[in-house]
Order: structure tokens, then C-alpha cells, then sequence
């Protein structure tokens, strides 16, 4: 993918044609995202912005025939990338993407209005199945299924487009300044003021109006980006062997709703206590 990138950075149409095939192809429009994203991070608006536009026709293409999702992954990543650009601060970009993720939220029903609700129906079925030995439960969880799938689907999406955006400054770092975007993640540390509020939402989800309930998972996706980046950062102070981290990975994987968990309270921790600068304090005074 490395090679793709540096034959991408070559020249303006090199890279339109980079990532218009791979919007092109369906499994490949990721990698289209971030390559516009690598564009705008390294060339700004003015050039990276004709390479998004032109590169952009065969994800409305895909839009146009029922499938929203490579236009808006393009589109969300893009703009992440003019917003990182600009402010060069990676906690500001992730906030942005949630504000992507809830217009996904709530765009994604009206652009799936086919598809959305049979999901929904033969799942609030399953739901309904599951649990018709208890009927106040099954009365409190029936009215969460749908916001929950729409919320799902938006989480996805916005995990996929802040994936795409580390990728495409992955590259960038990669190719013309190495070393600078692991720097970055690793200091990643999202504000108390987004942290706080979204962990009192997800801990109180099920507690919620259906609509309110049903952003959680798009308010939990950057909790766990910056509750990996945490990992990371600690890992690199400690000088901790990299299978540590390849651990979390795997147990992200094995345990993914209690891992996933974790990350979600480690974030939030450490907006509050910025655990890293008191790690360095400590070793400083030791």
C-alpha cells in the first residue's frame, strides 16, 4: 500500500487516478479515502481539492445505484483531513468525526429507507424471541433496536473514516517525515469536556429516550481511538515490549465487548487525570 501512495504523490493525476479506481472498486474504497486524505494532509484544499472532486464521481456512482457508504467515507475522511491540516491536533479530528457519525446517524435511515427496516423489523423479532419470558424486559429493550442498528451502522462509518484518516497520515509521516504520526497518536487525549459527557451517555444508554440511546455507539468510537492511543503512548514511555501491545490487540478481538469496554473507561480516565504527563512526572522525581 506504501508503494501506492508514494506512485499516488507523484503528481495531481496520478493520485486522481489512485483514488478513483479504488472508490471504484467496492472492497478498495478505503483506500481511496485515504489517499485523498494523504492529498489534503500534504497539499492542502487548493491542489487536493480537484484530486477529491474528480476522484469523488465514482463514489456518487455507487451512492446513486444504493450504496451511500464510499461517498460518505470519502467525504468524512476528507474533511477530517482539512481539519487535521489545519489545526494539527488529532483530539479536534475525532471530535469532528463524531459530528459526522450522529448526521450518519441520522441520514443513514433516509439513504437505506429500502434495506433499514426490514434489518430492523426481523431483528426486533429475534429480540422479541429471545426474550418472551420477560416481558418487562422485552418492553424496555424492543424500542432500542432500531436507533441502536441506525447508531451501529453510523458507529461504523466513523470508525472506518478516523481509520482512514490514521492511514492517510500514516503515509504522509511515512513518506516524508518518519516518526511523526506514531508521535502524534501517542499523545492523542481526548478533552474532558467531550469525555466525561459521552461516558455518562453510554453508561446510561439503556435509560434513554430510543432516539438519544441510539448515538452511543457513535459517542464510544473516539473514547476507544484514544483509549488505544493511551496504550500506546504508555507502552513507548515504558519502553514495553511491542507483543504487549499485539496483547491488547488480541484481546480487543477475543473479549471485544469487555475490551471494548475498557477503552472506553481508560479514555475517559485519563482525560481527567492525563495519565502519561503523570507517568513522566513520576519517573522525572524517581
Amino acid at each position: 500500500m506504501k508503494a501506492l501512495a508514494q506512485w499516488a504523490m507523484k503528481g495531481r493525476w496520478q493520485a486522481t487516478v489512485a483514488a478513483a479506481a479504488c472508490l471504484a472498486i467496492h472492497v478498495l474504497f478505503w483506500l481511496g479515502a485515504a489517499i485523498q486524505a494523504l492529498v489534503l494532509l500534504r497539499h492542502g484544499l487548493s491542489l487536493g481539492g480537484r484530486v477529491v472532486l474528480w476522484s469523488l464521481l465514482p463514489a456518487l456512482a455507487w451512492a446513486a445505484i444504493g450504496d451511500p457508504t464510499p461517498v460518505l467515507v470519502a467525504v468524512g475522511t476528507s474533511a477530517l483531513a482539512i481539519m487535521l491540516r489545519h489545526t494539527v491536533r488529532l483530539d479536534r479530528t475525532l471530535l469532528l468525526a463524531t459530528l459526522f457519525g450522529l448526521i450518519a446517524y441520522l441520514i443513514l435511515p433516509l439513504m437505506l429507507s429500502e434495506v433499514l427496516p426490514e434489518i430492523e423489523q426481523r431483528s426486533q423479532e429475534l429480540v422479541a424471541e429471545a426474550l418472551q419470558s420477560d416481558p418487562e424486559l422485552q418492553t424496555q429493550m424492543l424500542p432500542l433496536v432500531a436507533p441502536m442498528i441506525s447508531g451501529g451502522l453510523a458507529a461504523l462509518h466513523t470508525l472506518v473514516i478516523i481509520l482512514c484518516l490514521l492511514l492517510g497520515r500514516y503515509w504522509q509521516s511515512s513518506l516524508f517525515n518518519p516518526g511523526g504520526f506514531g508521535q502524534e497518536f501517542r499523545q492523542l487525549r481526548l478533552p474532558l469536556v467531550f469525555s466525561l459527557p459521552a461516558l455518562v451517555v453510554c453508561l446510561a444508554a439503556g435509560e434513554l429516550e430510543p432516539v438519544l440511546a441510539g448515538v452511543t455507539p457513535v459517542l464510544s468510537v473516539p473514547l476507544v481511538i484514544a483509549g488505544l492511543a493511551l496504550f500506546h503512548g504508555l507502552a513507548k514511555q515504558t519502553q514495553t515490549s511491542p507483543g504487549w501491545l499485539a496483547m491488547v490487540y488480541i484481546a480487543l478481538i477475543i473479549f471485544g465487548p469487555y475490551m471494548y469496554t475498557l477503552l472506553i473507561f481508560v479514555a475517559a480516565l485519563d482525560s481527567l487525570l492525563d495519565i502519561r504527563s503523570r507517568l513522566k512526572d513520576t519517573a522525572g522525581s524517581a
